[in-house]
């Protein structure tokens, strides 16, 4: 793993959400020209394996072939994971599937547009993604298992980048794909024509929206207090309204998650120390203390962690 220096600090961004919607701008440009550009990676894709890390930072295995690998998620019981790659041969992004036990991996997705993002529903039979297949990234998805249709769940004008399936299964959260980038809420099922609803006020930037274990919280990336903040809305399950916000970080953070019992949550500080934090979420919201982890391996942009917390995967350097 790449020391701890000024030198590797520099290429990790200061502020994640900038560099997160600079991406944005670029994927849409890709979205314009009708396909993903070939000759340079994405934001976040690092060539090197998928690698697990305990919480110091030890390398605890690696899965997965060498390649390019960015947007990945671990299934809700911790034994599979969904992650993006692209293709050596022929330089198509689709998506894999992991089995964490034996450290299999087979081909999810083989359409010749950009896969990526994979969200998993919480019962863990289905995946969403996000597809630019007919134009546009739309929302599309597949039972877990493999075999079967990949259906399309959403469709707009706009690009957008699912990040988190609501534990009741009734919501999505997916953020725009442009400049700034804004999270929404998404109906699951409704008609085609449905109206996702902001979560943040589109004046700000915001991203990364995550759904607590309960569904009581949302967590989330944004500038709406003046910098780029880790945030957290209560979440009204019942009506799919969020609440006011509370901003968790002092000094910038980004690409926040929680941990599967919804006591801590993990985030990516400005100088890419992977931190966590821990919550109590009853009836009120309170922090505690940053805690520094690890620095996570340059470029990262895109984590996941076991549902226990022990451990963390992100694509690494095979080093």
């Amino acid at each position: 793993m790449p020391a701890s220096n000024g030198a590797r600090r520099k290429t990790i961004p200061g502020v994640l959400l900038a560099a997160l919607a600079g991406w944005s701008v670029w994927i849409a440009g890709a979205q314009q020209a009708g396909g993903p550009a070939r000759k340079e990676p994405p934001r976040g894709g690092v060539e090197g394996r998928l690698t697990w890390f305990d919480r110091q930072g030890k390398v605890l295995g690696r899965a997965g072939e060498p390649g390019l690998y960015r947007t990945l998620t671990i299934s809700p019981d911790g034994k599979r994971v969904a992650f993006e790659r692209t293709d050596p041969q022929t330089q198509n992004r689709d998506l894999w599937l992991l089995d964490v036990a034996r450290g299999a991996t087979v081909r999810f997705t083989s359409d010749p547009g950009w896969d990526a993002f994979p969200t998993w529903s919480p019962d863990g039979g289905r995946i969403v993604f996000t597809s630019n297949r007919a134009g546009a990234f739309d929302l599309y998805q597949k039972a877990s298992t493999g075999p079967g249709a990949e259906q399309l769940l959403y469709s707009s004008s706009e690009g957008k980048g699912p990040t988190s399936w609501s534990p009741d299964e009734r919501f999505l959260l997916y953020y725009s794909i442009g400049q700034p980038t804004h999270l929404r809420l998404l109906t699951v099922t409704g008609p085609a024509d449905r109206k996702p609803v902001p979560l943040v006020d589109p004046r700000f930037s915001s991203i990364t929206g995550r759904f607590s274990p309960d569904g009581h919280w949302i967590v989330y990336n944004s500038n709406e207090s003046g910098r780029s903040e880790v945030s957290v809305r209560p979440f009204d399950a019942a009506t799919g309204a969020a609440g006011d916000p509370i901003v968790v970080t002092q000094g910038g953070g980004g690409t926040p998650l929680w941990r599967g019992d919804g006591k801590e949550i993990f985030y990516i500080a400005p100088d890419g120390t992977a931190t966590a934090l821990e919550v109590t979420t009853g009836s009120a919201f309170h922090a505690g203390v940053p805690k520094p982890l690890f620095p996570v391996p340059s470029g990262v942009l895109f984590w996941d962690v076991s549902p226990d917390g022990q451990r963390f995967l992100m694509p690494a350097p095979d080093r």
